[in-house]
């Protein structure tokens, strides 16, 4: 009888852990598929808008609206103090221990000290271009001031965006920022135009982005509140500041420096080239994000899954999904590689002639982008099982790499030594991170599995 009772159970366990696997199988395919979906279309639409704006800006135009909005991510990722990436992985392991109340105070909490820190750093960001000496009526300095009434509001939707990604509501998280945002811009470009013709300067463009923006952030909030769990809504907030700040540190570090080193071209060589070198370079870096936003669709749909996975005593799991994950990333981006280095003047002259000076640097970018595709999402594994700190010391080493190269090559190369300056320090981060996942995590996770 006893033996009946243990067998039955050892069935049920052996048929339980099937169904959840499945079910997470099932659940990562369709978000996967869909994110992908989803990055393929925004892609697309920033893609388009990219090339009007250049048409319609011109190079300089285009440039001087690039270098604006490329502080605004600057000051926008320092303003979430990196509670974004913490609210993934803690708002996961909430909803998978149902500590509801923890999940509320730490939402809560974490809007209220982003948002008074965003004001801080617009206004901040305002008076030192004043400072400066900006000519107050010049367009980049008007443009510059528009801009940074972008910091509250991408701030505030980076956060809502991570609880979504914590709650695996990822695609209705992703549609007002990635779809609806961008196509705002893009129609309300044209129409601006229209009615001013030449008149139109990067100061409008400014406007009508920002206008987009908060038009979806409101949309995202009523999206958030109505996806939350009712549970999470009732109970008394509880807080645990200390240890969120604890945790939140190494990810604020890890952001502000991948951003750092993924916008440092641009501003350097927006200090020491002008601003048609931006204009010029961005078209190139936005042919190599065709690349990376295969991996960026993936590491949105994984980030929540390795933390719930990890939570759960589960690496080899994990080890599985990431190998193949992996190989499914390689296996899409490689045509759009193999198709930027044959046909790279092509795609820059969608841009414009003036913007075909810059095949070389995208050559050199695909050839970092291509290390970065094989290595897998090494960096999100550390950050999602609590080893972020490895990261932290990976990130830092490769961003003092590529502002010293980029202080270096770019006199002397201009947009080429900016090209070279961010593949280099991308190659050395993905590399360092494959070395402490392998030595803290002893999970394999590039391309190539346990084959190295």
């Amino acid at each position: 009888m006893n033996r009946g009772v243990r067998y039955i159970q050892d069935l049920w366990q052996t048929l339980l852990a099937k169904e959840q696997h499945s079910s997470l199988k099932q659940r990562l395919i369709r978000g996967a598929a869909g994110t992908l979906g989803l990055r393929t279309a925004a892609t697309g639409l920033n893609f388009i808008t990219g090339i009007l704006l250049a048409r319609l800006l011109g190079a300089s135009g285009f440039g001087i609206y690039t270098y604006a909005f490329t502080w605004t991510q600057l000051l926008s990722l320092g303003a979430t103090l990196g509670l974004d990436n913490l609210i993934v992985r803690e708002v996961a392991i909430y909803q998978s221990k149902s500590t509801w109340n923890l999940m509320r105070g730490l939402l809560r909490w974490a809007n209220q000290i982003v948002l008074a820190v965003s004001v801080g750093l617009a206004l901040g960001a305002i008076g030192v271009a004043w400072g400066l000496n900006m000519q107050a009526n010049s367009e980049q300095f008007l443009t510059f001031c528009v801009a940074m009434l972008l910091i509250p509001i991408e701030s505030l939707r980076n956060l809502r965006l991570a609880a979504m990604r914590g709650l695996h509501k990822i695609l209705i998280g992703l549609l007002p920022e990635w779809i609806l945002a961008p196509l705002l811009l893009l129609v309300l470009s044209g129409f601006t135009y229209l009615l001013l013709g030449e008149g139109l300067t990067a100061v409008w463009i400014a406007v009508i982005r920002v206008f987009a923006a908060a038009i979806t952030l409101v949309i995202g909030i009523k999206l958030l509140n109505k996806i939350m769990p009712n549970a999470a809504k009732e109970v008394a907030p509880q807080y645990q500041v200390r240890t969120w700040l604890h945790s939140a540190l190494p990810f604020m570090f890890m952001g502000s420096m991948y951003l750092i080193k993924s916008q440092t071209d641009l501003l350097m060589l927006g200090a020491i080239k002008g601003a048609e070198a931006v204009g010029i370079y961005f078209a190139v870096a936005r042919g190599a994000q065709l690349i990376d936003f295969v991996t960026n669709a993936a590491n949105t749909v994984l980030g929540p899954n390795i933390a719930s996975l990890y939570a759960e005593g589960k690496p080899e799991q994990i080890e599985k999904i990431l190998i193949k994950s992996s190989r499914a990333v390689c296996l899409i981006s490689l045509p759009i590689i193999v198709g930027l280095v044959g046909f790279g003047h092509w795609y820059l002259l969608l841009f414009g002639s003036e913007f075909t000076q810059g095949k070389n640097s995208l050559i050199i970018l695909c050839v970092g982008q291509l290390v970065n595709v094989a290595t897998g999402s090494v960096g999100l594994l550390l950050s999602m099982t609590g080893h972020e700190r490895y990261t932290l010391i990976s990130r830092g080493g490769s961003t003092i790499l590529n502002v010293v190269l980029n202080a270096l090559l770019i006199p002397r190369w201009g947009i080429e030594g900016a090209a070279i300056a961010t593949a280099s320090s991308t190659i050395l981060l993905n590399v360092e991170n494959t070395i402490w996942v392998r030595k803290k995590l002893g999970i394999h996770c590039t391309v190539f599995g346990k084959l190295i």
